[in-house]
């Protein structure tokens, strides 16, 4: 009975792996292969005639013989190993011959070869695309000189804990007399939507302006084509131009004395021209204005504020040789009470953000990366190219019964393991060389789709800069060891006895085996990254569904180059008059933007003080009825409240002051930061969001400036019109608006449009998930196809017999399912719990997002095993399908 388990059984005739790695590991590799088969014989015998316990014990009694020191001595001379040694390595024609064998077992098995040359270009291209986008975003700012030493000042709010990139224009001078520690310092004024025209020219163009001193150019190290760099913006109405500008205006680069008109306002002289800026700069900037010409262009604008502050006001700072900025706090504190009040230093504090650090943070550029998707995207480019490299591992190792006969040969003949070694890692070499060249050219058709999807100025030059040439030979070689090492020592191990006999790779009594465990692996990161994808969408969703508070929909903006009062009445006059156009309303910016003018109100009750930072938006007396904002208690702002200083407020500022009834909030007086000029509430308004969902809503004050007024808001009658009724409306209102502003630019743009802008980042990061899915997804199924056909393959047998004793196509094709479906339903136990935490960290960074439900990993997860089972069920009803006549002749 034993003889007969034990031919059945070839598991048996496996001796204990334990005491063969102990004599493989000490015994001298010249004694090895002799010591090894004698015992494994005398092992095979008594299994036959003895019984496998008394087999196995007896082996161990043998082995521990050889554990002598005339066993484990090597010797140099008789060392086959160390012989070998440099004829396999250095001799060109056994590296010619490893090669050709591996090109003849390629073309053998094609459709594994296939599937891993694919499934490795995929994973590749994805690492090297992925490694061009990390390179450009953290290239910024690396040239400038000194930049180590460089710093923004930025605002933070203690309470809200918040920082802010602008800070109050009396900064700039403040630094200059209280910081000694402060080698230069320079302001930066950013605005926007400025007509700049050839005077007796019919050339104009919207442009944004820098306003800034002359130690910009010392801070940032411009490289100067004409003028002088000590003196360019030192006086007013004077301005500088990169090299590609002096081109647009005036088709040439000698533009020194020119003129060119601001606004219709003013000449500004051009005293200098800068060579154009590097890509990887967060100062892109065309046009530097001297920074004293904002008086000439306002005579009211206060250049020494610190009773509020705009983001696009910065100051950059650079510090002397060996300050540190955690050293200046205290300084820092000092001019918060100087300048602000000590009852300030609980409210908030400055504090500097490196140069390295602003092409991650909002900048005057209006380009910023994300390091959080950053890092994702090296994770999943690792996450891809390990993928890629299991389908290798799995595929090379489930053909191992059919190297087996090849391993025992050339070990019989003499081979040693480190030249078979070489050989399966030459072959790993092959199909990762190939599969490099079909990754360079996936990247080449990639690089354009991608650098439009995430915004980056990548071209085919920095595919085959040296960079990233040298980075896809080391990618590479990487690719060769993690795939091809395990297979290749897996492989190589096989004892010649048992390779010959074909029973060397059985997987024994292990309930769990290695290229089970990859398969999981697979699967889990193809699980995690859908679930990511299918969350992302939904918050995507949610921001686009969400209820703001206003009505966003069919609502025009444009630009209000002039305010004056006469101009914005005749304008409105031309537009109402517009059958299309419902109603129009002047401000400063849109009800929800990103760009804020905070200030800090007061609410006072005797000695008592509530003081609140406060969003000011600058609204028209149709504001409210353009944007579709809530009045809950109170009376609508009228235009002639300029004079009696009328105000606003949203339900979250009434609740800072204590009051929670919108009635109970009217006709209170508060007062702007510690000064005496105050305003009265007029009405509250429902909350409504104005910032993007990342923020919580602002305490908010409505109120009538018309000086303030740089943007109306047009609200067409239809609030889904369609493209011919928005063509013919567009083209009114331009006719109207150049009428009233005449040699001007006129632009528009839709509130919506405006609005999804807020969320690019997450909308990138989504379809980088998708595509990233889509790619695990398919080289997962790619190697899970391939596992299936070898599986098919080696049951081939096996099949015809349970066909012949009555099994259906459908028992066949469960039976060779059933062990993938296990491990698909594995890969989701381990997958949702760490895609649960990873997506809920994420949605840490929005005020306002979905709830992740149990739901959306069963859907995934049914999705997942759904694929698996199309992709496995084709092989499996391919193989039930056989006749079974053929399948078992052919055994």
């Amino acid at each position: 009975m034993k003889q007969d388990e034990s031919k059945q059984n070839p598991i048996a005739e496996q001796p204990p792996r334990c005491c063969t790695r102990c004599i493989n590991w000490l015994v001298a590799p010249h004694l090895r292969e002799e010591i090894l088969g004698d015992l494994q014989e005398r092992y095979a015998h008594r299994v036959r005639t003895q019984g496998l316990l008394l087999a196995r014990r007896r082996y161990w009694l043998e082995a521990t013989a050889y554990v002598r020191p005339a066993f484990i001595k090597r010797q140099r001379s008789n060392n086959p190993s160390n012989a070998g040694l440099s004829a396999p390595f250095y001799n060109p024609a056994m590296i010619q011959n490893y090669f050709k064998i591996a090109f003849r077992s390629l073309a053998k098995n094609k459709g594994y070869s296939f599937i891993n040359i694919v499934g490795l270009a995929v994973g590749m291209a994805c690492t090297v695309l992925i490694f061009m986008v990390v390179i450009h975003e953290t290239s910024y700012d690396k040239a400038v000189s000194g930049g180590d030493r460089i710093y923004r000042v930025e605002t933070e709010n203690i309470k809200e804990k918040y920082t802010y990139p602008g800070t109050y224009t009396g900064m700039a001078q403040a630094l200059r007399t209280d910081l000694p520690e402060v080698e230069l310092v320079t302001p930066m004024l950013q605005i926007h939507g400025n007509t700049l025209a050839i005077p007796n020219a019919d050339k104009r163009f919207k442009e944004s302006v820098i306003f800034t001193d002359n130690n910009i150019f010392n801070l940032l190290g411009y490289q100067w084509l004409a003028g002088n760099a000590e003196r360019a913006l030192v006086q007013p109405n004077t301005m500088v131009l990169t090299k590609s500008y002096a081109l647009k205006y005036f088709g040439t680069e000698d533009v020194i004395g020119k003129t060119i008109r601001f606004d219709n306002k003013q000449d500004l002289e051009i005293t200098g021209v800068l060579e154009d800026h590097p890509v990887t700069t967060s100062f892109p900037f065309k046009m530097l204005v001297s920074v004293s010409t904002l008086k000439t262009l306002n005579p009211d604008l206060d250049l020494n504020r610190w009773n509020g502050w705009g983001d696009n006001y910065q100051v950059f700072v650079r510090l002397k040789d060996g300050v540190l900025p955690d050293k200046l706090a205290k300084r820092f504190e000092s001019i918060v009470v100087k300048y602000i009040g000590k009852e300030a230093l609980s409210e908030k504090r400055f504090k500097l953000n490196a140069l390295s650090e602003i092409h991650y943070s909002s900048n005057l550029s209006g380009r910023t990366a994300n390091p959080g998707l950053l890092k994702t995207l090296s994770f999943i480019g690792l996450l891809v190219l390990v993928i890629a490299c299991f389908n290798f591992i799995n595929l090379s190792t489930a053909q191992a019964l059919k190297r087996a006969r090849e391993v025992g040969i050339r070990k019989a003949i003499g081979s040693n393991r480190r030249s078979l070694i070489f050989q399966f890692l030459a072959e790993a070499a092959l199909v990762t060389f190939l599969a490099l060249l079909l990754a360079g050219m996936v990247s080449m058709l990639a690089i354009q789709p991608v650098a439009d999807t995430l915004s980056i100025p990548l071209s085919l030059a920095d595919l085959f800069n040296l960079q990233t040439l040298l980075f896809m030979v080391g990618l590479s070689i990487l690719t060769t060891l993690l795939a091809g090492l395990y297979p290749a020592f897996r492989l190589s191990a096989m004892s010649p006895m048992w390779a010959m006999k074909k029973i060397a790779v059985v997987q024994g009594n292990q309930w769990f085996s290695t290229r089970q465990g990859l398969v999981v692996a697979q699967f889990t990161v193809s699980l995690i990254l859908i679930s990511s994808a299918f969350l992302i969408k939904r918050q995507l969703n949610f921001f686009r569904n969400a209820d703001l508070g206003f009505d966003k929909s069919a609502i025009i903006t444009v630009g209000l180059p002039e305010n004056r009062p006469e101009k914005l009445q005749a304008l409105r006059n031309r537009l109402t008059s517009i059958a299309q156009i419902q109603e129009v309303s002047f401000s400063m910016n849109s009800v929800s933007s990103e760009s804020n003018w905070m200030q800090g109100m007061e609410y006072r009750q005797g000695p008592s003080v509530t003081q609140v930072k406060t969003q000011m938006k600058m609204g028209d007396s149709h504001y409210l009825s353009t944007y579709g904002v809530q009045l809950l208690a109170g009376n609508a702002l009228q235009d002639s409240d300029t004079a009696n200083f009328k105000v606003l407020a949203n339900e979250v500022f009434i609740n800072r002051l204590g009051i929670s009834r919108p009635l109970d909030a009217v006709g209170i007086t508060v007062y702007y930061g510690d000064s005496k000029q105050f305003a009265t509430i007029a009405g509250v308004v429902k909350n409504f969001h104005v910032n993007s969902l990342h923020q919580k809503i602002d305490p908010t004050l409505i109120q009538v400036v018309p000086n303030n007024f740089y943007q109306a808001g047009i609200k067409l009658k239809s609030a889904q019109p369609d493209r011919e009724s928005i063509k013919a409306a567009l083209t009114q209102i331009e006719k109207g608006w150049m009428a009233i502003f005449p040699g001007h630019v006129f632009e528009y743009g839709f509130l919506d449009e405006t609005l999804a802008q807020a969320y690019q980042s997450e909308a990138r990061t989504g379809k980088l998930i998708e595509a990233s899915t889509f790619l695990a997804v398919l080289i997962a199924c790619l190697g899970l196809f391939g596992l299936a056909t070898f599986t098919a393959e080696q049951r081939t047998k096996e099949i015809g017999v349970r066909k012949v004793l009555g099994a259906s196509v459908a028992n066949i094709t469960a039976l060779l399912s059933k062990d993938f479906l296990k491990l698909i339903l594995i890969a989701i136990i381990i997958a949702s719990p760490i895609a649960w935490y990873i997506m809920n960290q994420w949605l840490q960074n929005f005020e306002f997002k979905i709830k992740i439900q149990w739901w959306m990993f069963a859907l995934t997860g049914l999705s997942m095993t759904l694929i698996a089972m199309l992709t496995v069920s084709f092989q499996s009803i391919k193989a039930a399908l056989l006749n079974p006549v053929k399948s078992l002749r052919s055994e």
